[in-house]
């Protein structure tokens, strides 16, 4: 065992040790819950001729659920996505709770970014030049849960997805095209990319109205779905999330079962920020859908 220590500038987290669990390469960090330690471990899933980077947090043995769910958190970057607050509530609430999360860079953030752009702009570029992010990003999705499940770090039935702003759409989309995903929590979520200043001057083609979330209802009618979002976020668009929202509902009432689906359009909440009792209450969701 190997002795090694840096310092994490953005999240205040220390690297304390190196050490191997079931015969994976895991790190064991002074965490973010009350200085509990968790483990962390990194791998790569091949997608293409790209080489996509997992992190995966977890607590040690002793703190472990008999079980573990898996949350898939998302912001940014992986690292952003697990430690950077406050998007990484979610994943804090999972670990304590003795759960799994794990995370990858969005398309066109991270070590995803190439000579298209970086962030929105880059999404939006990929998308007009006939590679769509958002498929890439479900696809991407569905890969890192087999690899999950085939490591033996994740369950067919028992994993959530969380994401905030371009990774709440993205999340949705996720969820949408993958039945193992049991629930999913969306944090002032894009719902209509028609709503963004990036894709402003091509708004008017089919194929951008074509990716609103409320083509993909059907998809998510049944499944566990929480959404928070200001009452005047015109980053992303109250209104259109408000249209989302009544496409689900009304998909739901095609379905069998009891709907699972909670919106909240909030009122203590500044532009295209969403405070952290928003948040909480997402991640009580998606511990509760793990409970049933």
């Amino acid at each position: 065992m190997q002795l090694q220590r840096r310092g994490l500038s953005n999240s205040g987290f220390r690297m304390a040790t190196a050490a191997c669990v079931a015969g994976l390469a895991w790190l064991v960090m002074a965490g973010p819950l009350s200085g509990e330690e968790y483990l962390t471990r990194d791998f790569t899933v091949t997608r293409g001729t790209e080489t996509l980077g997992v992190r995966v947090f977890s607590p040690p043995d002793r703190r472990l659920a008999k079980q573990p769910w898996m949350l898939l958190n998302f912001a940014t970057d992986r690292q952003t996505s697990l430690t950077g607050a406050p998007y990484n509530m979610a994943v804090e609430a999972f670990l304590k709770a003795g759960h799994r999360a794990a995370s990858f860079d969005l398309p066109a953030h991270g070590e995803r970014i190439d000579a298209r752009g970086s962030g929105i702009d880059g999404m939006c570029a990929r998308f007009l030049a006939g590679e769509d992010p958002f498929v890439q990003f479900a696809g991407d999705g569905r890969a890192v849960i087999d690899a999950l499940i085939e490591r033996g770090e994740a369950t067919a039935d028992r994993i959530v997805v969380a994401g905030t702003s371009r990774a709440g759409y993205c999340s949705l989309r996720l969820a949408a095209a993958e039945p193992r995903v049991a629930a999913v929590a969306a944090f002032a979520p894009v719902t209509d990319w028609r709503v963004l200043r990036e894709f402003a001057e091509v708004r008017d083609r089919k194929e951008v109205a074509e990716l609103a979330l409320e083509h993909f209802a059907k998809d998510l009618a049944g499944r566990a779905v929480y959404i928070a979002i200001g009452n005047h976020d015109l980053r992303v668009g109250t209104d259109a999330c408000a249209r989302f929202v009544s496409q689900l509902a009304g998909a739901e009432g095609t379905a069998e079962g009891q709907s699972r689906l909670q919106f909240l359009i909030v009122d203590d909440s500044e532009g295209h920020s969403l405070h952290n009792r928003w948040r909480d209450r997402g991640s009580q969701f998606l511990l509760d859908a793990a409970s049933r």
